[in-house]
């Protein structure tokens, strides 16, 4: 498969408006291509749900293109949004981290397409590559920081 297009990325290296959102935004082709190997490839369609709150499920996802939103269904079942994941993002690290129920919903804006990456594969990922995983647990880590942080700001607003 050839990646050269696959993941381009705009000036700022982040390719969403948002700093640090891409993963492993400087990785070779090469290195795609392996870590691609172990991952399961699905096509998705507008308003399709990926992920369901509650449900069980450790795959991080790599978008590759189109457009998710991110939302919680509260109690009294009322959306609320977290926020979007634009293409050569991810989802799921939180999970792949914990291996808890998923916390919130990821639901299509747009068709597009996606690789999941299970801890199963993800060993085998790191007894071929180990580098390459040290890599993407690392940037795995840097985004679930930045989603953190982002998080935290918003409750330091809200509580103002």
């Amino acid at each position: 498969m050839d990646f050269s297009s696959f993941f381009e990325y705009d000036q700022d290296g982040n390719g969403t408006g948002k700093p640090g959102a891409v993963f492993l935004g400087n990785l070779p082709e090469e290195d795609w291509s392996r870590l691609l190997s172990v991952a399961q490839r699905r096509a998705f369609v507008a308003g399709e749900f990926l992920v369901r709150q509650g449900e069980q499920s450790r795959a991080f996802c790599i978008v590759a293109s189109g457009r998710l939103e991110v939302f919680v269904t509260e109690d009294n079942g009322r959306e609320r949004r977290i926020y979007d994941i634009e293409p050569l993002s991810i989802f799921g690290e939180q999970a792949f981290f914990d291996g808890l129920p998923r916390s919130a919903n990821v639901r299509a804006y747009t068709a597009g397409e996606l690789f999941a990456i299970t801890p199963d594969a993800f060993e085998i990922l790191s007894a071929r590559y180990p580098d390459l995983t040290r890599q993407a647990l690392l940037d795995l880590g840097r985004i679930l920081s930045l989603r953190l942080r982002e998080i935290t700001t918003f409750m330091l607003r809200a509580l103002r």
